[in-house]
């Protein structure tokens, strides 16, 4: 990925979603950080899910949801990364960490639904896991949804989470590289951009929202230039 073409997403979805407003809402509602432990911030956490799309987290079931969090949260709180830790950074034994984190909160039951008159459990799937461990670390862990799973052929399992994050890394590298050739240093990259509240991971899921499941590509560097020519007159 290269730095332009992450701009040109950026920019697509600041000015062509709304996502930002409940992302925002949840950060003041939780600062300075996001808490599992504290019933008002999973409250916060279950409203911002449901904006972004996750319907699994009934609303009649956010009590029961707020308490599987709460139990994920105490047998696994102290196994996440320390506030602040890049995916950048992750070692091996990282990855294999988030994996189990993941498919842990993964398996958890969101809410119960009625089908053919029968109850049945709806779990926190990987769209809601990987979501909830952004909204925990969104330094190291990056958001995904099932138009980028089935696009970039993973299977929502812990293995292919891994994957992806191994493969963010690898964007984020090639993003870094690129800017540094601009004289824009790695921790500036968000605000050049004019994505200040996101951090580095979220620009991947930025980018992957607009290209992959809006479908809107980044134009290639011939129409670019067409472009500028343009602009100068």
């Amino acid at each position: 990925m290269k730095l332009f073409e992450l701009a040109y997403a950026c920019h697509i979805y600041r000015e062509f979603s709304d996502f930002d407003t409940t992302y925002e809402r949840f950060l003041r509602e939780t600062k300075p950080n996001f808490d599992i432990l504290n019933p008002r911030h999973r409250k916060a956490l279950l409203v911002w899910l449901n904006s972004w799309g996750c319907r699994q987290f009934s609303i009649n079931f956010h009590e029961k949801a707020s308490e599987q969090l709460r139990i994920w949260g105490q047998k696994n709180f102290s196994k996440l990364p320390t506030i602040g830790t890049s995916l950048l950074i992750f070692t091996d034994n990282d990855f294999v960490n988030a994996g189990t984190l993941y498919v842990n909160l993964r398996d958890m039951q969101a809410s119960i639904r009625q089908r053919n008159g029968k109850s049945e459990s709806v779990k926190f799937g990987p769209t809601g896991a990987a979501k909830i461990l952004f909204a925990l670390r969104d330094q190291a862990f990056p958001p995904w949804d099932d138009s980028i799973r089935n696009r970039l052929d993973y299977d929502g399992s812990q293995k292919s989470y891994i994957k992806y994050l191994q493969w963010v890394k690898n964007e984020l590298q090639e993003v870094i590289t690129d800017a540094e050739m601009h004289s824009i240093a790695e921790n500036d990259i968000p605000k050049k951009l004019g994505r200040s509240s996101s951090s580095l991971p979220k620009l991947v899921n930025e980018y992957n929202y607009i290209t992959i499941t809006q479908g809107c590509k980044p134009p290639n560097l011939e129409d670019i230039n067409k472009w500028l020519g343009w602009a100068r007159g």
